[in-house]
């Protein structure tokens, strides 16, 4: 019987074949018509479709390729130039210097792309402004807008040149506007400065008369065809006066470390000084692109598409697609013609996307897509059983599906393969019978038919893990058991059961069951030893005894044989350690705790069988290892700790700091824990990971000793000492903190604080004193001190020849040339070179005249002993004739008393410095003793 939904579309089919309409054809119809004139209406407004359009514009400027005029030439702010003048702003001196060269050359104008809105130094800001009005206003400065404040606020305000530079320099607006999708596309003519309307670099450079609206920008215009030089060139003289006479230059940075860089198009990115340049260009060319207004021209292009498609629907497909093919190459044709001969630009993505809508519409008149659609949903819904068939027959899972009567009426091989049935040809077998063979799975389908039962609304899943023996092997199974509610209609039922269908999915886990257990070893276990892992071995550590002794090994050339035979052999050697200590200790507890360390847990009476245990476990690895053909010796050192001496938590890390302690002793080669020493070493594990911070948070400041001259009394300067004022451990002393930023490469930064800190706080003193800073070894050879001291002073605007760097002995030893060279770099500043604690290192007397010094520093060891030792005394004597010999400058530290001061003078020192003057005082009070 026919229902009435299925006799009332047969009617509506039967009326419009009558009419010779098809009601899906009309409704494709019109809203491909709809579409193509919604885009030819509103597509040049749309983001998508104007980014399409810019894309082609790009493609067409990258194909039709111009040289530049060269009549603006671009100075460029390179690295060279960076590299060539060492420090970053560059003094304004230097500007001058570039100003006069080219003015010296016959540069028509110059406009500097570089910010001068702030005071630099007074003598750097005169020599600038000296050389603008050398230049008889012929250098362009930049103004530009700017953000008034951070965050969301809009307001803006102009950034302009001191007033010193303005007076003989012509403002111009350098403000490089981007489109929203980042790129830069068109150039500004002019803007409001100071309530009158100016031009912009652009505009000014190629002398156009215009201050208002916008350009756009020619990128078809080589970038490498126009004229650039590096500053750096032009200060050396090897730029040809002829190569810029008459031209206008742009200075400005093209550095990519100095992030003046622009994504454009064409080019992809280029610097803000060729843009400018490009700008100028574009004007000088006449090649102002200009838009056309093609509203008219797309509707009427619609209109034709539109008939076209309707009028040619009966055409051959050929045809259609190859008039197509002629109308976009012809729309693309004349946009390129116009674009390259006349400078007009012609948007061609809404005609290009109305030719494909009109396409879209000729396929619909052609072809009945409705009906189509229908036809194959048909198809797809009469091999939609047939394909679940297949899928379930296929599966590598077993797959059973069953009614409420627990009847199969699907199962496939491997189902019944692993559940035991019989044939698939047999009909009508029941689940019912798997309760002798799979208990669980039976149990869990009765729980699911109760809740099935109580609730027949939703679905009711379980999952269960099962065990089938395969021989003399176990095979691991898991289940998935869900029930489901069914129509009654054509479902078999039996009384007292809802309609349901149920489904029983096997896997066979097995595989994944071994993968897990190697997965769940390897995370206990060292993967080149087989021992335990640090966590493992940390984990079983409660269940050891109290009696129990903890023992770290490390094999001490293990490093010496991985460099001498390979890391190979190194490996093996670590696998002989396993396997020696597994034989000869099979009940202790094992562990490879890092790359060459390994740990144990052995039983023990008491602390007093320690050091025999150490002894026998270092005898066990004295004997030579069996690695490849030959016997190897591995060396091993020993921490031990008692673990009724230490918590579970601490026992691996106590061991550990006592092997600390036996590498730090030359020889020893076992060590038991001492909480005193693993103390300490807390203390220096907690300065090394709060200094990492404290410079940031400033905990760290200077003192500085007063320096006297021992004939006068008078004050001459100070040694700036560095001091750390810890949150919690009060003043940490320098002896403390220095050794551990120099082992971990945090005394560069420190010492780069200090020397900034101290100069930038002795150009507050008078100006006839002056200010020692220490400059670590470490510091020396790992950092630019040049280029360090350079800018502390330029920040500061401290004298050089009010600086003096104190350097070590250790310093000196096995130096190349390079720390010599800067040393003399220095002393050529005007820097005061001074050698510190002299007589407590290596070098010797004879070694001073090789080296660029302008001081030396007594140690105070000396001066604290010379009034009761003469051979002290002889000895001083000496150091200060040698070093006057060598026209050197003595310091002598550590003076207390007035006769240690008397005979210092008396032997010839110059300067003294000690608690007999003053002790080390912060910065203010300094100042005020020097007033």
């Amino acid at each position: 019987m026919v229902s009435a939904p299925a006799r009332l579309r047969c009617a509506a089919n039967a009326l419009f074949r009558r009419l010779g309409a098809n009601p899906g054809l009309h409704v494709t119809r019109w809203l491909a018509i709809a579409a193509i004139l919604l885009v030819s209406l509103l597509g040049s407004q749309t983001a998508l479709i104007g980014s399409i359009d810019e894309k082609l514009i790009s493609a067409r400027l990258a194909a039709a390729p111009r040289p530049a005029t060269g009549q603006v030439v671009v100075l460029a702010i390179d690295k060279a130039s960076l590299d060539a003048a060492g420090v970053w702003p560059w003094p304004r001196s230097l500007y001058a210097g570039i100003i006069d060269r080219l003015a010296a050359a016959g540069v028509q104008s110059i406009f500097i792309d570089v910010d001068f809105s702030t005071p630099s130094r007074p003598g750097e800001d005169a020599a600038l402004a000296a050389a603008l009005k050398r230049a008889g206003r012929s250098v362009l400065l930049p103004v530009f807008h700017q953000h008034a404040r951070a965050g969301n606020d809009t307001t803006t305000e102009i950034n302009r040149p001191i007033p010193a530079f303005l007076e003989n320099a012509w403002p111009v607006f350098a403000n490089v506007a981007v489109d929203g999708d980042g790129a830069v596309r068109s150039m500004a003519l002019g803007d409001i400065f100071d309530g009158v309307r100016i031009q912009t670099a652009a505009a000014a450079l190629a002398g156009s008369p215009d201050d208002d609206g916008s350009i756009r920008i020619d990128y078809s215009i080589e970038p490498r065809t126009v004229p650039t030089y590096s500053v750096s060139d032009l200060l050396a003289g090897q730029i040809a006066p002829a190569a810029l006479a008459g031209k206008t230059v742009v200075v400005g940075a093209t550095a990519t470390e100095l992030k003046d860089i622009f994504a454009v198009p064409v080019h992809g990115t280029l610097p803000g000084p060729v843009i400018h340049a490009l700008s100028a260009e574009t004007i000088l060319q006449d090649r102002i692109l200009e838009p056309f207004d093609q509203r008219l021209g797309a509707v009427a292009l619609a209109l034709v598409i539109i008939a076209g498609a309707l009028a040619w629907r009966s055409r051959h497909v050929l045809v259609i697609i190859t008039a197509c093919i002629l109308l976009v190459a012809a729309i693309e044709s004349a946009a390129f013609v116009l674009l390259k001969e006349a400078s007009v630009v012609l948007a061609t993505a809404v005609p290009l996307i109305t030719v494909a809508l009109g396409i879209v519409l000729v396929v619909n008149e052609r072809f009945d897509v409705v009906r189509a659609l229908m036809a194959i949903a048909h198809l797809e819904n009469r091999t939609t059983r047939r394909l679940m068939k297949r899928i379930v027959a296929d599966s590598i899972d077993g797959v059973i599906a069953f009614d409420a009567t627990l009847r199969v009426v699907e199962a496939n091989a491997a189902a019944r393969s692993v559940m035991g049935m019989a044939a698939e040809h047999e009909a009508g077998p029941t689940l019912e019978r798997i309760d002798a063979i799979f208990p669980d799975i039976a149990t869990a389908l009765q729980t699911l038919l109760e809740d099935h039962r109580r609730d027949p609304g939703r679905p009711h899943s379980a999952r269960i893990d099962f065990v089938r023996r395969k021989g003399a092997d176990e095979a691991h199974y898991e289940a998935a058991i869900t029930l489901s509610h069914a129509d009654a209609d054509g479902v078999r039922t039996s009384a007292g059961h809802t309609p349901l269908a149920g489904c029983v999915i096997i896997r066979d886990i097995t595989a994944r069951q071994v993968y897990h257990e190697r997965l769940r070893h390897l995370a206990d276990h060292d993967e080149l030893t087989g021992l335990l892992n640090r966590r493992a071995f940390v984990d079983r550590l409660p269940l050891a005894p109290k009696g129990t002794c903890i023992a770290t090994l490390d094999i001490e050339n293990h490093d010496n044989i991985c460099a001498t035979f390979g890391r190979d052999v190194g490996d093996d050697v670590l696998k002989a350690v396993a396997d020696r200590l597994r034989a000869r200790a099979p009940q202790a507890l094992l562990a490879r705790l890092s790359d060459d360390i390994f740990a144990i847990a052995l039983a023990v009476d008491d602390t007093k069988t320690l050091p025999d245990m150490a002894n026998t476990l270092l005898g066990w690895l004295d004997e030579p290892l069996a690695v490849g053909a030959a016997g190897m010796e591995a060396r091993a050192r020993m921490g031990l700790c008692w673990l009724a001496d230490v918590s579970v938590e601490q026992a691996i890390g106590a061991a550990e700091s006592a092997l600390d302690d036996a590498r730090a002793v030359p020889g020893c080669r076992w060590k038991i824990y001492d909480p005193a020493s693993a103390l300490r070493q807390a203390r220096y594990r907690m300065l090394e990971t709060d200094m990492r911070t404290a410079l940031a948070q400033g905990e760290f400041f200077l003192l500085y000793q007063p320096q006297v001259a021992l004939t006068t009394g008078h004050l001459t300067g100070a040694e700036a000492l560095v001091r750390w004022q810890h949150p919690s451990l009060d003043l940490v002393s320098p002896a403390d903190f220095i050794p551990i930023a120099e082992s971990n490469g945090l005394i560069c930064d420190l010492g780069r604080w200090a020397l900034e800190t101290a100069c930038r706080e002795a150009s507050a003193w008078d100006p006839e004193l002056t200010v020692a800073v220490n400059v670590s070894p470490i510091q020396l050879d790992r950092s630019d001190i040049v280029a360090d001291v350079m800018s502390a002073l330029e920040k500061s605007g401290l004298a050089p020849s009010r600086l003096c760097l104190e350097i070590t002995e250790s310093s000196l030893l096995d130096s190349g040339d390079r720390i010599f060279d800067e040393l003399e770099r220095l002393r050529a500043m005007g820097i005061r070179i001074a050698l510190d604690d002299f007589g407590t290192g290596y070098s010797s007397m004879g070694q001073l005249a090789g080296i660029p010094l302008d001081k030396l520093k007594l140690d105070q060891s000396f001066v604290r002993r010379m009034l009761d030792d003469n051979g002290v005394r002889q000895i001083v004597r000496a150091i200060i004739a040698l070093a006057h010999a060598l026209k050197l400058e003595v310091v002598a530290e550590g003076i207390e008393g007035e006769a240690e001061q008397t005979m210092l003078n008396d032997l010839g020192c110059e300067i003294g410095q000690g608690y007999r003057f003053g002790r080390p005082l912060k910065a203010k009070p300094f100042r005020a003793l020097g007033a």
